[in-house]
């Protein structure tokens, strides 16, 4: 290993690789082996566990605490009333209708993918769809008359406990409703009752795990009751920032970004406490080697729930977001068997450098330009180009995405090509590449960020 380090270093040109630790990413890791779901225990247990190894290598730090509306889902129940009678396992949707407790009868209508043939027969039916529903198909949903939906998600291989399908939820906010709001945090103009009218209105739905769907739909299932009963909880979740101030070029600065929180399935090792890792790993290189400008370390909480902690942090620091060049963030990583996916959302000279300083890391990774499904996102969609470290993986959002999956040699090198970008943008002379955001992803990104 270590003439491909002397290479890489030689590649990055002042950037000291030796620094970088794979084995002290996963000795950080092995501390988060449990679930950190939003506005839980968890969530707080870990976010003070990062403040206190960024406390004990001495680099300046604070949390920013917000709020947000999340849901309690107190009973969902799927049953098929005829042909035959039969209670199936479900998970409700959240932020969805009350049926209350009699639940909601009515005929049953499978409609694949939802497209306008199979929606021309769901007036009054409740539908099952394939895959799990989002905004644009909730609303094609609503517009042909399904009075409730059932998704189906899962593998005919699943067994056991992995036959109980995952918690979903619809959007906070639909596309046309959100001018000007952080969609999912909360207002102080609006209480618990008022948002609970708000989810009230929609549709009821659950999900079903595929081999049950299989069943109703070759038993021929004609009329199933659902029952869906929730409410609407105030959380509070909180970001993790830490700022090293840059030498010379101070008033410019770059963002280092991953969250820390998890699904409720499992401990998220891969999604997405490895990027944890690797952000934390370079904040301890640029506090021993300080960058020309300033750089910005953060840890988003709520990330799983919409990119709220993200959203919470354009919003906190909207004054200074005029100061921002660029945004590395690191979502799913740590995986031995991969490959370094580098999605950018800016303009193709920004591509272009990338690929060149990960060519002179001796590094290989692939660029994909387009919007990303990570907390990236809410820097572009403030017209600040931004990218996603990224690497192919297992496990994510399941109850096997934990440590054991991971790789101290996939880290390092992770940690040591994400360092290498972050070197050479922050100290080089001239910033290499325009703040500017292509119009072709302008209306992609206010599509996702409210879908």
């Amino acid at each position: 290993m270590g003439g491909d380090l002397d290479k890489i270093q030689k590649g990055c040109g002042v950037m000291n690789t030796k620094e970088i630790s794979g084995k002290r990413q996963m000795e950080f890791l092995a501390g988060f082996d449990f679930v950190r779901e939003a506005g839980t225990a968890g969530e707080v247990k870990a976010a003070k566990m990062i403040r206190d190894t960024l406390d004990s290598f001495g680099v300046k730090n604070w949390m920013e605490e917000f709020s947000f509306w999340g849901f309690r889902i107190n009973r969902a129940v799927l049953k098929v009333v005829e042909p035959f009678q039969k209670e199936y396992v479900v998970t409700g949707y959240g932020r969805c209708g009350n049926t209350g407790e009699e639940g909601l009868k009515a005929d049953f209508l499978y409609v694949e993918n939802g497209d306008a043939v199979s929606l021309s027969r769901a007036k009054g039916k409740i539908v099952m769809v394939n895959g799990r529903v989002s905004g644009d198909v909730y609303q094609r949903l609503v517009s042909a008359g399904a009075v409730g939906f059932v998704s189906v998600e899962g593998s005919p291989l699943d067994e056991g406990v992995d036959r109980v399908p995952c918690q979903r939820s619809l959007p906070m906010i639909f596309p046309g409703n959100a001018e000007g709001e952080i969609e999912g945090l909360s207002e102080s103009s609006e209480d618990i009752h008022e948002m609970q009218e708000k989810y009230s209105g929609r549709i009821p739905g659950a999900n079903l795990h595929y081999k049950d769907a299989v069943e109703l739909v070759t038993e021929g299932a004609a009329v199933v009751c659902l029952a869906v009963e929730q409410e609407v909880t105030a959380c509070t979740s909180r970001n993790v920032v830490a700022r090293i101030e840059g030498t010379d070029k101070k008033d410019e600065i770059l963002t280092l970004t991953a969250h820390y929180d998890s699904v409720p399935e499992g401990p998220g090792a891969y999604d997405n406490m490895a990027g944890a890792a690797i952000i934390m790993e370079l904040c301890r290189y640029f506090q021993q080697y300080r960058p020309r400008r300033t750089m910005e370390f953060v840890w988003f909480g709520a990330e799983e729930k919409g990119l709220l902690g993200s959203r919470d942090y354009i919003r906190v620091h909207e004054s200074e977001l005029g100061a921002h060049r660029f945004n590395m963030n690191v979502d799913l990583a740590g995986q031995l068997i991969g490959g370094n996916v580098l999605g950018v959302t800016g303009e193709a000279s920004v591509c272009d450098k990338l690929l060149e300083i990960a060519d002179g890391a001796g590094i290989g990774a692939s660029v994909k330009n387009q919007i990303w499904g990570s907390d990236s996102n809410s820097f572009a969609w403030k017209g600040i180009p931004a990218m996603t470290l990224n690497r192919d993986g297992f496990g994510m959002h399941t109850r096997y995405d934990t440590i054991d999956l991971l790789s101290a040699w996939s880290l390092e090198r992770s940690a040591i090509l994400l360092g290498c970008i972050a070197n050479e943008l922050g100290n080089a002379e001239v910033f290499p590449f325009e703040r500017k955001m292509p119009e072709k992803f302008i209306g992609e990104l206010d599509e996702y960020m409210c879908r």
